[in-house]
């Protein structure tokens, strides 16, 4: 009876007791009529027959067993519904709890992707500046030492561009690999951008920071690099600057540092310098300072202006669009190149600053562009500094909803080594960018990557084949055979091809001829400040 069900247990003991009743009919006849005169057994079981009472009694057994069978019946449903119920509330349970949990990796993620270098695993620059300020106002408060290491790798370029990106990835890899495996546990580290890494080391002083610098040489001498066939030979200069010897400010102690790398670098590489203060320390740090003073001038009094080159469409011969180039203007009125202070732009944190600036100014400038002809478009560069700006994304909506015109004719340019050293980021930014309607542009193609397929999950529309490739390409018949190949892939993706750096008009046939889509440089249009100007321009060629 274990295993019987509800219904039936109730249905055995409902019939059970009432075939009970039966034997009591006949003990009744027997008492009323007496043990004498009731005759036999048979005689009275006729006689309870003509009895109503009795039969009643004698039916009991059915009814009671039906009546138990419907208890029984019923229990058994309240008992399923109850069961049913529980595991409701039991599943239910498990997918919140399951759900809660999936929530709280995917918040954990989103939280160390934030604060860490997708590539490496390290602390990302905004991170480790976050972190160092919040050391350095302790250390204020407490007076406690500590010292920066500012590492960069030596030759880094010379193995990305000879053996490929991918060789340059693994080299930042096994670098911050390395640097995790001789610091201390306490130590911060952090990947600062590029092939330069920084440590700060809290309650270290000078003396015993150049003992790690040391360690960490003697490290990188006896490892070994291996990518492929390949095997590299890692090499790095170091420079170190302490708290408080040399200053209280995060801002300065990391030029200080930045300046005694260099002078590393100029000792002959695989060394270390502590900042001394020495002539070219001292101007290689005011020379930061002053032009982060000019860039912030700059921004405050509107110094900024664009410059617009045109992009010849070879097949129409006509210019669909602009490239806007920033330049700074100084108090002469001279136009400064980005190259000479991008540099200190990044190092002060303002380069998200100035590209969406950029993207403020272009977009007012859109509106002539409709003279010009229907699509006209203008695209803006975005900095990998800017790239790897956790609230990039956002920022760039909400200058978009400032101006919810023209979205079409906007595209951003983001060059190749940029996204492939973030591209879960630049994936972001693209999807972003598309669905507000702008475009994106993959600038300085064809020496990053190895390999293509990676254009297979990242939403661009046009590709800008890096100028190292177009320059005198009618004298490199190799080369033109690389663009041709280049070129014919790139259109397999649905992409659109633009040779930069044309500075002769003898090129555009040939460019052509290897399936070139647009032509961009000297040839086509100089930079000028008015797309009025760029579109009066005569144009040095007809398609």
């Amino acid at each position: 009876m274990k295993n019987w069900s509800e219904a039936n247990k109730y249905t055995f003991y409902g019939a059970a007791f009432g075939l009970c009743f039966p034997v009591l009919s006949v003990l009744f006849l027997l008492l009323v009529e007496g043990f004498g005169t009731a005759g036999t057994l048979a005689e009275i079981i006729r006689q309870a027959h003509h009895n109503v009472l009795l039969y009643v009694i004698d039916t009991a057994p059915l009814f009671l067993g039906l009546a138990a069978r419907i208890a029984g019946v019923r229990q058994d449903r309240i008992r399923y519904f109850a069961d049913s119920l529980e595991q409701q509330v039991h599943d239910k349970t498990e997918s919140l709890r399951t759900a809660l949990d999936e929530s709280r990796k995917a918040n954990e993620l989103i939280s160390h992707m934030a604060d860490h270098d997708a590539l490496t695993g390290l602390l990302n620059r905004r991170r480790f500046q976050d972190a160092l300020d919040t050391w350095m106002k302790y250390s204020a408060r407490y007076d406690r030492q500590g010292t920066l290491l500012f590492l960069d790798l030596d030759k880094f370029k010379f193995i990305n561009d000879t053996f490929g990106h991918e060789a340059g990835d693994h080299c930042l890899t096994s670098t911050a690999a390395l640097l995790g495996r001789t610091l201390r546990a306490t130590d911060m580290v952090a990947r600062w951008g590029g092939d330069e890494f920084v440590a700060f080391l809290p309650e270290t002083t000078g003396m015993q920071a150049q003992h790690v610098a040391n360690k960490v040489l003697a490290a990188f001498a006896q490892a070994s690099f291996s990518f492929g066939a390949e095997s590299f030979q890692p090499s790095i200069s170091l420079g170190l600057a302490s708290v408080p010897e040399h200053t209280r400010d995060t801002h300065e102690l990391v030029i200080c540092a930045d300046a005694a790398m260099y002078e590393a670098k100029k000792a002959g590489r695989c060394c270390w310098r502590i900042y001394g203060g020495s002539v070219p320390e001292i101007q290689h740090v005011q020379a930061h300072l002053q032009w982060e003073a000019r860039i912030r001038r700059a921004l405050n009094n509107d110094q900024f202006l664009l410059l617009y080159q045109p992009l010849l469409n070879l097949a129409t011969g006509r210019t669909d669009g602009y490239e806007a180039l920033l330049r700074m203007e100084d108090r002469e009125g001279h136009l400064i190149s980005p190259g000479l202070f991008l540099e200190s732009a990044e190092r002060a944190n303002l380069s998200s600053v100035i590209d969406l600036m950029v993207i403020r100014k272009a977009i007012r400038r859109i509106t002539p562009l409709q003279q010009s002809g229907p699509g006209v478009w203008v695209s803006v560069n975005l900095s990998t500094k800017t790239v790897q700006d956790k609230h990039l994304a956002n920022q760039i909506e909400a200058v978009l909803q400032e101006y919810p015109d023209h979205h079409s004719q906007l595209r951003f340019e983001i060059s190749e080594m940029t996204a492939l050293q973030n591209l879960g980021k630049v994936r972001e930014i693209a999807a972003q960018v598309k669905a507000a309607g702008c475009s994106l542009i993959l600038d300085d193609f064809g020496l990053g990557s190895t390999s293509m397929l990676y254009l297979e999950g990242l939403p661009v529309d046009m590709v800008k084949i890096h100028p190292t490739l177009i320059r005198d390409l009618a004298d490199k018949p190799k080369t033109q055979g690389v663009v041709k190949n280049l070129t014919e892939m790139l259109h397999g993706f649905h992409l659109e091809v633009a040779a930069k750096s044309v500075e002769d008009p003898q090129s555009l046939d040939l460019l052509r001829t290897l399936g070139i889509d647009y032509a961009q440089g000297f040839a086509i249009g100089r930079p000028l400040e008015s797309i009025e100007q760029v579109s009066e321009a005569p144009l040095a060629v007809q398609a």
